[in-house]
Order: C-alpha cells, then structure tokens, then sequence
C-alpha cells in the first residue's frame, strides 16, 4: 500500500483529507505531519523547516502532498517566504534525501501572476517545485469554502460562472488531492487550476 506524507494534517484543508482517507476507497494510506503532539495519532512531530527530521519521517513514504500555508493573521508564526516557501523547500529537500519521488502542492488561483505578496511567495514556491527534480502535481483552487467559512462559500458561488474562479467546498478540494495520488500519470509534472480540477472529480 502505497504512503502519503501529508504535511499540514491539521489544517483546515488537511484534516479533511485525512477524513477522506479513513471512509473512501483508496490504496493510498496517510502518515500525517503535525508542528507539534496531541493533535492528531500517528503524526510524524517536528518543525516543518527542519529537513533531517522530515527526511526520517517521511522514509518509505510514495508522494509528500504539501497543504501548509499561511495568512497575514497569522504572521506570529512566520510570513509566506518563511512558510509558504520555506515548508515547501524543506519538504522537497527532505523527499529527494528520502527517496520519495512525489510532491503534491496546494497553491492558489492568479499564481501565475505573481501579483502582490501573496501570490508572489506562491509563484516562487511553484517554481522551486518545477525545477526541484521531483515529480510534481501543483492545485490552484479559488475560494476554499466549508465549515466556518461561510463568507467564502457565498462568495465562491457568485464567481462560480469564471470557471478559473469558481468556489471549491474544502472535501472536494481534498478530494483532487486523493484522485491526484491515484492517477499519477494523468497529473504528472500538471498545474491544475479552473477546469482541470473539476474534470479531475468527475
């Protein structure tokens, strides 16, 4: 059975994949990441900068799926070169040292762009996974709606008519997560954004 690192398992979109793995049908089987214990079983706990912990966390892992990011709100805890980027670099390094060939990256729609702070530090980072040597899959949905997100459904809804903007509920968003790790060669070295993401869910 083949084993996903998931990094950032008890964030908002990672503990809805994590529900995912548990009750679909899937080969795939987690080992989920977490900054620090008690917050979720079996978690491999360490600094997600700290590449000699990930490389031993991560060993006999197939794929590392990457879901840590942050907002202005939280900038306590890091801004985005620190966490955007810099998880993903750790990551990335800790997969090539542990033999895991996979990087799956949740990034954001307009990175492409570069526009502003935030969709910059997610283009530097899709960069870096581009040319990492590592077998890549990169997901740029829009609004990321669900529980205690309300405000991002409603709004996810009225932009749903620009397929590259259109809502995405968080399970679903981990959903293409799953059906990436299970159809390798059909997102291959793929950036999935708008129209490539649903037709993924069908």
């Amino acid at each position: 059975m083949p084993i996903a690192f998931v990094a950032g398992a008890t964030g908002y979109t990672g503990r809805a994949l994590m529900e995912l793995f548990a009750r679909e049908k899937t080969d795939w089987k987690p080992r989920p990441h977490a900054r620090s214990g008690g917050k979720i079983d079996g978690a491999v706990v360490c600094d997600p900068r700290d590449v000699k912990a990930l490389t031993d966390g991560m060993r006999g892992c197939d794929a590392v799926v990457q879901l840590i990011g942050t907002v202005k709100a939280r900038f306590a805890d890091g801004n985005y070169d620190d966490i955007d980027y810099g998880t993903t670099v750790a990551l990335g390094e800790a997969a090539k040292a542990a033999g895991v060939p996979r990087l799956l990256l949740l990034s954001s729609v307009g990175a492409a762009s570069a526009r502003g702070a935030y969709l910059a530090a997610k283009r530097k980072t899709e960069e870096w996974v581009e040319k990492s040597g590592l077998e890549y899959t990169i997901v740029r949905p829009s609004v990321i709606g669900g529980e205690g997100r309300r405000g991002n459904q409603v709004l996810g809804a009225l932009l749903s008519p620009i397929p590259s903007l259109r809502g995405i509920e968080v399970h679903e968003l981990a959903r293409v997560f799953l059906r990436a790790l299970d159809r390798r060669e059909a997102v291959r070295n793929k950036i999935l954004e708008g129209k490539s993401i649903w037709e993924l869910l069908r």
